[in-house]
């Protein structure tokens, strides 16, 4: 048995590799059959020498943008490192491969490492562009090939991960602190474990992940779920009520005791009745608060609470089931999709906007719990019917644009939301009495709350609110640090729900961010690719009616030229026999395809994008920490103009080539290009 395969059983997945770990996933095998068909194609061939260059980029920018981040550099030079078939590898390629494949190539794979390859690559963390190569492979043409799949494997998800977290990052401020929540979404182990690792990387604080703070180092972060509230049902459940004092020995207090009494007060302060409380919610607050003093984030949208006095129509919704739609453009789907038998059933689809909570079916409900008819299809005299009995939908056979159909829904949405916003005001409300009665009753023992987390409801509306309260209480018992309570916000965010959030200029502090993150939803895929374009000095193009899908030949050296102001201007690329581009002196850079487009530039700075990190079987960099990336990240995109980075339109960067190489790659082309005949 290999060394590898002993560190991957005793070790689990990942090994400690000391610096960021390697996964023991990564091996020779976690490729595509085909390369391992071609190589032994080419071991038959007697091609075992030939000295090939293979360039890895890619084509587009994700997400509609104009940057992507590279990552991933790191994890393939530890498979570089690594890389060795193993006996029982051997043994089931012998199985695998179609017969007749000789026992030779088989020993010929027993002793193949990467000690033969180069590889040059741009710093991680960099900012790259489309067909700049972001690695090059040099070596011979087996071993080379055998690469491909897992180094894409390894750049593919982690670029596209980092530059889906770095606009999340850019989006939400520098001021706002960004949580990802996404291990339970993620495509997998390896995809949650590669998501938190690299939405870290592009400018994220934390993770809830346990194990990716373990391995790589990243601040750990959670509150509770609702769950652990409605464990509890009343305060007589609570087996643990005192509190030792943080800073006076010897004393102790009834945190239950002192938080009933904070919330009759609160209730006149708030103008919270005491009837809109959950008795079970506080016994939570409580006994977290025991469990986590000095910790203590409560989750505050759990419950909507009615007064015992008033009748509850079994029919209604609660504001709990349909604010958890409420800010979530992914849970709007047309009521006429929702035929359902039971009003009980039917979930009503609900976006925000500035203006208040959008019904699809053509009402808004404003935050003051109004509502207007926005179609004008339904008549608000349709109040006058909220006391009658309600039909089932079915039993009117009701298709979506049918009169009773509308009707019955209009009955629905006359009754069940004409207060939606102030039932889920009162939900809010409820939890946000209880926190505060729970935090002023710490305060009394020594201790700070952290702060609440709100995963439901109009998010900016119930931030303002919040906020507003604890400044309130703030002032109305001199406690201080009130105001600087956080705010958490989760509930399905995607980059679009903050920038909406920052037009209605939101309190909140910190976004917990899952599934719109780690699964890339707006681009689920990079799109790198692997080419060759050099084999034993010879330049290699591959031609295709897609202009784009084109590759520029020969072996290419990249350089970043920056402008007067600091920033960077254009990625030229160079043949490698090519002279450096100088600061000062005048340089033409020429669109790779496109003769009419080219332009003159004297570089107020030149940077060279290649260092080379794999040779003779060493590493031979000093590589950096996942934190030192992390800064890389932010530092490289300072150097991006505003226009480059914004989020609607933005400017294209321009990637050139200089003369000579446009002219190599053209007549390249044409000497490759079959020509036609006509008759």
């Amino acid at each position: 048995m290999s060394d590898r395969e002993t560190r991957c059983n005793a070790g689990g997945q990942f090994m400690d590799r000391g610096r960021m770990n390697q996964n023991g996933v990564v091996q020779p095998l976690l490729t595509d059959l085909y390369q391992i068909t071609m190589a032994y194609a080419y071991w038959k061939s007697g091609k075992t020498d030939d000295h090939s260059v293979f360039d890895l980029f890619f084509r587009s920018n994700p997400f509609h943008g104009e940057f992507t981040i590279f990552a991933g550099l790191d994890e393939c030079l530890r498979f570089l490192e690594s890389f060795h078939y193993s006996e029982s590898d051997i043994e089931y390629l012998r199985r695998t491969l179609p017969e007749g494949t000789e026992n030779e190539f088989f020993d010929y794979l027993g002793d193949l490492t990467a000690k033969d390859v180069t590889l040059h690559a741009i710093d991680e963390g960099t900012v790259a562009f489309p067909r700049v190569p972001i690695i090059k492979v040099e070596g011979p043409l087996i071993i080379a090939q055998l690469l491909e799949t897992t180094l894409l494997t390894l750049v593919n998800y982690a670029s596209l991960m980092a530059t889906n977290a770095a606009r999340y990052r850019m989006v939400a401020g520098k001021h706002v602190n960004l949580l990802e929540f996404g291990l339970r979404r993620a495509q997998g182990p390896d995809g949650g474990l590669s998501a938190s690792k690299y939405s870290y990387t592009g400018g994220f604080d934390g993770t809830s992940n346990v194990l990716a703070g373990k391995l790589f180092n990243i601040p750990v972060k959670g509150t509770h779920a609702h769950a652990y509230i409605t464990s509890f049902s009343g305060i007589e459940e609570l087996k643990a009520r005192l509190l030792k004092h943080k800073l006076t020995a010897g004393v102790t207090g009834d945190l239950l005791e002192l938080a009933i009494k904070y919330r009759q007060k609160l209730s006149t302060v708030l103008n919270v009745s005491m009837e809109e409380s959950s008795e079970g919610e506080l016994a939570a607050m409580v006994s977290y608060a025991i469990a986590f003093p000095d910790g203590f984030m409560a989750l505050v949208d759990t419950y909507d609470v009615k007064s015992p006095a008033k009748s509850t129509n079994s029919n209604n919704i609660t504001a709990k089931t349909v604010t958890k739609a409420v800010i979530s453009k992914s849970n709007a789907k047309n009521l006429s999709d929702k035929r359902s038998t039971d009003i009980n059933e039917t979930k009503l689809p609900i976006t925000t906007t500035s203006a208040g909570i959008n019904m699809t079916n053509g009402w808004t409900v404003h935050p003051n719990g109004n509502i207007d008819n926005i179609n004008n299809a339904v008549s608000t005299s349709m109040e006058n019917d909220t006391n009658k009995n309600d039909q089932n939908i079915s039993n009117n056979n009701a298709q979506p644009h049918d009169s009773k159909y509308h009707a019955c829904m209009s009955r629905l949405s006359q009754r069940s939301l004409s207060n939606l916003c102030k039932k889920t005001e009162k939900s809010f409300r409820s939890g946000l009495l209880n926190f505060c009665a729970v935090a002023l009753a710490l305060n009394d023992l020594g201790y700070q709350a952290v702060g609440i987390r709100i995963d439901s409801g109009d998010l900016a509306y119930l931030s303002c609110l919040a906020r507003e309260t604890f400044e309130r209480v703030a002032e109305r018992f001199k406690v201080q640090w009130f105001n600087k309570l956080t705010i958490v916000a989760s509930n399905d965010i995607n980059e679009e729900t903050i920038l909406s959030l920052n037009e209605q200029g939101h309190k909140i502090d910190c976004f917990g961010i899952g599934t719109h993150l780690v699964t890339c939803q707006r681009q689920p895929a990079l799109g790198c690719v692997y080419k060759l374009v050099e084999i034993n000095g010879q330049p290699r193009i591959k031609l295709s009616q897609d202009v784009e899908k084109v590759t520029m030949p020969g072996h290419k050296n990249a350089y970043r030229l920056y402008s007067s102001d600091g920033h960077a201007l254009i990625d030229l690329l160079q043949k490698v026999s090519e002279t450096p581009p100088e600061v000062g002196q005048k340089v033409l850079c020429r669109h790779p395809f496109q003769e009419s487009k080219r332009a003159y530039v004297i570089p107020s700075r030149v940077e060279p994008l290649y260092k080379i990190y794999w040779q003779n079987g060493k590493i031979t960099q000093k590589l950096p920490t996942l934190e030192l990336v992390r800064e890389k990240v932010q530092k490289s995109l300072k150097t991006l103009r505003n226009d480059h980075k914004r989020t609607l339109n933005p400017t294209p960067y321009k990637v050139s080539v200089s003369d000579n190489l446009y002219n190599f790659i053209h007549d390249l082309w044409l000497q490759n290009a079959p020509i036609g005949e006509l008759s």
